[in-house]
């Protein structure tokens, strides 16, 4: 968390970051959010993160992950208005595949 609170996501269209956690569960006790287009720019021009996934939140939101190539994360939700709002984000994702036992052996 501590690279949005050092970036600030730069964004006026955001609300204040105010009280993040430091901790490196990726929770925060404010909602950031704005429109998504603001919110996605911001990830790609700071954290070079792109969309990496997405899923459908029942017939009101999706969820989507975007990731950069360094490793860093963010979970958004978007709403069927076009805000999205940031869940979580953090450091050293990885990609790897895990094959549980007895599959593919």
């Amino acid at each position: 968390m501590n690279r949005i609170v050092q970036g600030g996501l730069g964004l006026v269209i955001l609300t204040t970051a105010g009280l993040l956690s430091q901790s490196t569960t990726a929770v925060t006790e404010t909602q950031i959010c704005g429109p998504r287009e603001d919110v996605v720019q911001q990830l790609g021009m700071q954290f070079a993160e792109s969309q990496r996934a997405i899923g459908l939140l029942g017939e009101d939101a999706v969820m989507e992950v975007f990731v950069s190539d360094h490793g860093s994360w963010t979970i958004l939700t978007t709403d069927v208005s076009g805000v999205s709002c940031l869940l979580a984000a953090g450091e050293a994702w990885d990609d790897t595949s895990i094959t549980t036992v007895g599959q593919g052996v």
